[in-house]
């Protein structure tokens, strides 16, 4: 529900500047998504332009990679 005090988990960056975060996502789920940074104190910063948006395959069970994306 776009709240980001229900985020629970943080990207990981043991090959920085990458990041990622795996999620487990149902076989052709469609969610959308934004990136967001939070700081020492808690106040959040959205990134800014449209909601991303992916499509996780029907037939697939195992690991896909999602394209790369950049802070916008």
């Amino acid at each position: 529900n776009w709240n980001p005090t229900n985020s629970s988990e943080s990207m990981m960056n043991p090959n920085y500047p990458r990041w990622f975060l795996p999620v487990s996502v149902p076989a052709g789920t469609t969610f959308q998504f934004k990136f967001i940074k939070k700081d020492a104190v808690g106040n959040v910063i959205w990134e800014s332009g449209s909601n991303r948006i992916f499509t996780s395959p029907s037939s697939s069970t195992a690991t896909i990679d999602t394209p790369l994306y950049n802070w916008q």
